[in-house]
């Protein structure tokens, strides 16, 4: 297997690991790996009026949030998230908030892998 090919392997690990830390704190999953030609979001979830577009993040050694997440990319993430929320404003009801949010794991994923999660991690719309 090539270096790439078990990184990303690790990073969809990472992303169904942070979903089900999500659902057991009582987010609803909306949407997975939602990918458009603008861009990518890892994790689309909602409770009660909050819509939060999650990046996940694993890393052997985490750096500072600064330096895991750059300007390109978070601007790719708003930019689907955006034509996320123009196809899905009809379903999601009047009254929604959008949050774009972080979660990192340090090391490799495991079952009890630590997640931790940084709320409004970056500012759009």
């Amino acid at each position: 297997m090539t270096d790439r090919r078990a990184r990303e392997l690790e990073g969809r690990k990472a992303e169904d690991h942070v979903a089900l830390w999500l659902k057991l704190r009582g987010w609803k999953i909306l949407e997975a790996r939602f990918k458009v030609s603008e861009g990518e979001v890892d994790l689309i979830a909602r409770r009660k009026g909050i819509i939060a577009f999650v990046e996940v993040k694993q890393r052997e050694r985490l750096p500072l949030k600064e330096d895991i997440v750059s300007q390109t990319n978070i601007a790719r993430i708003m930019s689907a998230a955006e034509v996320w929320v123009d196809r899905n404003f009809e379903t999601l009801g009047p009254d929604f908030e959008i949050r774009f949010d972080l979660a990192l794991i340090e090391g490799p994923v495991k079952p009890l892998s630590k997640v931790k999660y940084i709320e409004n991690a970056f500012s759009g719309f």
